[in-house]
């Protein structure tokens, strides 16, 4: 039995598919910036690579769903239903685009859709600097959460600022006066 022969191919996926993961969780590169559309709408994106590391993931695991389907129940399905669902895990957990307009906040994901808070609507605003996020909360529950994979987090920050400012924490609002 040749264990290298084995072994092998089990150890350039785990390589590549390691690879694609740093990839899908890099940080945002400090010189990008939001999206300014010609209507005024800001659109913070994650990085292409990211979305690239995603789609490249996806094809990688899909490989074993449609693998295991083809060989079908004798050599087991349980692979593909884990497969499949580390896909989903993965459409869900990706951070969504933030977008900010004259009206509001929202956020769009893959496959949990738009969820969406007024300026009006914001009750609460609260900052991670360990993990580099900003939340936003609103009045009925809903979150927006600005990642590390997002660019120009001082863009939202001062968004902020001049639409809720009075939602700030106390620390944010002496820093962002300096």
């Amino acid at each position: 039995m040749n264990l290298m022969g084995m072994f092998l191919p089990f150890m350039g996926a785990f390589v590549v598919l390691l690879v694609l993961s740093r990839l899908i969780v890099s940080a945002a590169d400090e010189e990008r910036k939001a999206l300014e559309t010609e209507n005024g709408r800001l659109e913070f994106n994650p990085n292409r690579r990211g979305y690239w590391g995603v789609y490249l993931f996806i094809a990688c695991l899909g490989y074993v769903v449609l693998a295991s389907f083809l060989n079908g129940i004798k050599s087991g399905i349980a692979p593909a239903f884990f497969c499949a669902g580390f896909i989903a895990l993965l459409l869900l957990a990706f951070p969504g685009s933030v977008i900010v307009d004259k009206n509001g906040l929202g956020q769009i994901y893959w496959l949990r859709g738009e969820k969406r808070i007024a300026w009006s609507d914001v009750s609460k605003v609260s900052l991670d600097e360990k993990k580099r996020e900003v939340t936003i909360v609103g009045k009925f529950g809903t979150k927006i959460v600005h990642t590390r994979q997002l660019p120009d987090r001082e863009r939202l920050l001062q968004e902020l600022k001049s639409h809720c400012s009075e939602k700030l924490p106390a620390e944010l609002k002496q820093q962002l006066a300096s």
